[in-house]
């Protein structure tokens, strides 16, 4: 068999302005299919891995692209284009594969991109098609997307931090493609939303513990894969913070319990994980105080795997100010100071000024007397499952009192104790080392160190995680809020564009349309009823077309309004909705319940557009004088248990039927669950305060004359709730007729009876779904042969 795999990866942060240029991924090479050669002792070695994995089971690998950059700002658009579609068109010469294994971080941003892995993902995914696995294998902190997840076969990320672990997460993912493609198993997952934002060391308990427990989970019958993606907390993105999630052989519910089991236990040990870090003046004191050495402190406000210049001078300051000596401090990326001293040459002595370049975040330089100790040109340091990091020309100088400086020439975060021992310096004879790292440090310098500390300065990345300045992702999380109100709160899943200054959901999916005069599918949903609960329909229906799905006004991820409910307001917004998403062709509008009284509305406002209709069980516009609406007080009572629920109650009856209906696709059920709110039925009430008047304004819309209409309906009348106005049974009696006048509003017509079905049943049970998707295929064979019915 056949396998294609490449490495892209950067980590962006998004509050950083400098931007990440193509000079940044060929600071550490771009390889073009010869990286497991070329690069084999660097970011190469994860195809050598891979290849030799790959070999040793008798398959042949496909190598495309190799290209990382060190975290910065967001990659310049063309830079990223480009790159992506290099490896894009290597997946096209490639001929047909197997299976497709992407090493990619989960937290690049590029400009016009919040996503990049996602939209890698999901451009593979339209080469090799729905058939070919798709392994993923991200970064710990990684932001893990709806869209990667409709893309993707298989994910995983690291469990390690510092990432220690990278290949062994390496094995698992390709054991697993390999094992799909040769149909061993069949991988599903479900994500639970944390709703987190912070940082979290697995070198310590009770994170140790958490990542045994993890991995005890992997263990279960029928488990491949237990994932807990940290983040990144300096990305403002919309699908940012912490995330678990789980893989099972073809076993959803599994996925689905496990997910919400071991989210939930991280939960609750958010007060316990916090990184304990200490203001300058309280870090040197705890050092001062420990006897011996070496005591190892972490500058992670600037560390420049998060994305700070690593040339911050505030720790360095107060060193020098307080007089303290047998310091070892790096590393400084300053190129013009390393220039200095390598013109200058080893035992040179002079005046030095150092750091403090790049912007306020890197405080002000600092002028030292210094001797320059060595110069090693082409150094580097060892990284994390063995691959070595180069730094560059680098130069080891030495201030009063036995300060010495690591200045480096690439910038990196301190890995390896070797940036430091191949300069020369004797770590083990320190009184203090001060690093410009997070944790990855820890691999090395936790032996080495008396005692590790984590320091809090003014540089770039602030871990103050409850007030970072976000303005795209939502604020619902903690420690921003001790208990964020929606537990079962997720982001938009599908894109969002402001209409009439509100933004609105649409949920898109199926092949792009083939040309100008191909129909997408739009389906308006019943009353009190997001895009969610059609899921089911799209995706049969988006099995051969373009579909979109999307929400009213208050309904789903769509932005509600005070105005009274309007039949033609609405339609206005979903033009306005499909024109801001490109979507300027025919459409063919699909509306269930009050979505056929909408329908008609939008047809006569819009003609040109609309190709044809498919009513399905749709309301009639006589049928809601007929009864009176329930009282308000059973609205109130709903709203009680709604409020209830988001605030982490137990979930009320009705959730378990979703649960069955939509076993096979869980995150549906997270969707669903995160919809059930009380503002979601305030938009209810809303609607159904203003059926009279839109029944009225469809009731007036014009006939639909020539244009394909398909009418479904369903001859099982649903049962009635308890207290039900008796009236309603009349409403029942009359439907066949009601469905008469509609297919009598065209002169292409279609009546169709859905055999068992129920007015919800018929777009939510498969048998039925399927049903309905092959009366609508016939309807767009219809319209596309241009044919009489």
């Amino acid at each position: 068999m056949k396998f294609f795999t490449t490495l892209f990866a950067t980590e962006t942060n998004t509050f950083v302005s400098a931007p990440t240029g193509l000079g940044s991924y060929e600071e550490y090479g771009i390889f073009r299919g010869d990286a497991s050669t070329r690069d084999a002792t660097g970011y190469g070695l994860y195809a050598v891995e891979v290849r030799k994995q790959l070999a040793a089971k008798g398959h042949e690998t496909v190598e495309s692209l190799l290209a990382f950059a060190q975290p910065l700002g967001r990659t310049v658009r063309s830079v990223y284009e480009r790159l992506r579609d290099e490896i894009l068109a290597d997946l096209r010469d490639a001929g047909p594969v197997d299976g497709v294994i992407l090493v990619l971080h989960g937290a690049m941003v590029a400009e016009g991109y919040d996503d990049c892995e996602g939209d890698v993902i999901s451009r593979v995914r339209e080469i090799v098609g729905p058939g070919v696995p798709i392994g993923v294998s991200l970064d710990l902190h990684c932001h893990f997307t709806q869209k990667m997840l409709d893309g993707a076969d298989t994910i995983i990320c690291y469990k390690e931090y510092p990432h220690t672990d990278a290949f062994e997460r390496l094995t698992e993912l390709i054991r697993i493609v390999v094992d799909t493609a040769e149909g061993r198993v069949r991988p599903v997952t479900a994500v639970h939303d944390c709703r987190m934002v912070g940082k979290w060391h697995t070198t310590r308990e009770p994170m140790a513990g958490f990542v045994r427990r993890m991995q005890a989970a992997e263990q279960l019958p029928g488990v491949l894969s237990v994932s807990l993606g940290h983040g990144f907390p300096w990305a403002d993105v919309p699908e940012s913070g912490a995330k678990l999630w789980v893989v099972t052989d073809n076993d959803p519910a599994l996925a689905a319990k496990l997910a919400e089991e071991l989210g939930r236990a991280f939960w609750d040990l958010r007060h316990e994980t916090a990184v304990p870090s200490l203001s300058i003046e309280e870090t040197l004191e705890r050092a001062m105080a420990t006897p011996g050495g070496p005591v190892v402190i972490a500058d992670t406000a600037d560390n420049p795997g998060g994305g700070a210049t690593s040339d911050s001078t505030f720790m360095l300051h107060a060193v020098v100010e307080r007089g303290i000596g047998n310091v070892a401090f790096g590393g400084v990326w300053d190129l013009g100071a390393v220039q200095l001293c390598r013109d200058a040459g080893v035992g040179a002595s002079f005046e030095l000024r150092l750091g403090g370049k790049c912007g306020p975040a890197s405080g002000d330089p600092i002028d030292l007397h210094v001797t320059v100790k060595n110069v090693v040109e082409a150094h580097s340091q060892g990284g994390l499952s063995g691959v070595r990091t180069p730094m560059g020309p680098c130069v080891w100088v030495q201030a009063a009192n036995g300060v010495d400086i690591v200045l480096i020439s690439k910038r990196n975060q301190v890995i390896g104790a070797d940036l430091f021992t191949g300069l020369g310096i004797d770590l083990t004879a320190k009184k203090l080392v001060i690093v410009k790292s997070a944790q990855h440090f820890h691999a090395e310098f936790g032996p080495l160190a008396k005692s590790v500390l984590y320091v809090s300065t003014p540089a770039s990345l602030s871990t103050d995680f409850a007030n970072l300045p976000y303005r795209v992702r939502d604020l619902d999380y903690w420690p921003r809020v001790e208990q964020p109100g929606r537990p079962h709160h997720m982001a938009a899943p599908g894109e969002l564009y402001t209409v009439d200054g509100r933004k609105m959901h649409l949920q898109r999916s199926g092949p792009a349309p083939a040309s100008a005069t191909q129909p997408t599918i739009v389906i308006e949903a019943g009353g009190g009823c997001a895009s969610p609960t059609y899921a089911r329909l799209q995706q049969a229906l988006s099995a051969k077309y373009p579909v979109i799905a999307y929400d009213r006004a208050g309904m789903g991820w769509s932005e509600a309004d005070d105005a009274p409910f309007d039949g033609e307001r609405t339609a206005h917004r979903l033009h306005g909705l499909l024109e801001a998403a490109g979507v300027t062709g025919p459409i063919v509008l699909v509306g269930h319940s009050l979505g056929g009284l909408l329908n008609r509305i939008y047809t006569g406002l819009y003609p040109q557009q609309v190709a044809g209709v498919v009513m399905l069980d749709a309301s009639h516009p006589d049928q809601f004088a007929m009864y009176e609406h329930p009282p308000e007080s059973v609205f109130a009572a709903e709203r009680v248990k709604r409020a209830d629920f988001q605030a982490g109650g137990k979930p009320p009856p009705e959730q378990a039927p979703i649960e069955l209906l939509f076993a096979d696709l869980p995150q549906v059920i997270r969707q669903l669950k995160a919809l059930y709110t009380p503002e979601a039925l305030d938009t209810t009430l809303a609607e159904v305060r203003g059926l009279p008047h839109v029944a009225r304004q469809a009731g007036a819309s014009p006939d639909l004359g020539s244009r394909p209409l398909a009418v479904l309906w369903a001859k099982q009348p649903q049962a009635l709730p308890p207290g039900a106005d008796p009236a309603i049974a009349d409403v029942q009696k009359r439907w066949p007729e009601f469905q008469e006048a509609h297919a009598a509003l065209s002169t292409q017509r279609r009546l169709v009876c859905i055999d068992g079905a129920e007015h919800m049943t018929m777009v939510l049970l498969p048998p039925l779904v399927q049903r309905v998707a092959e009366e609508i295929d016939g309807l767009m064979v219809q319209i596309a042969s241009g044919t009489r019915r």
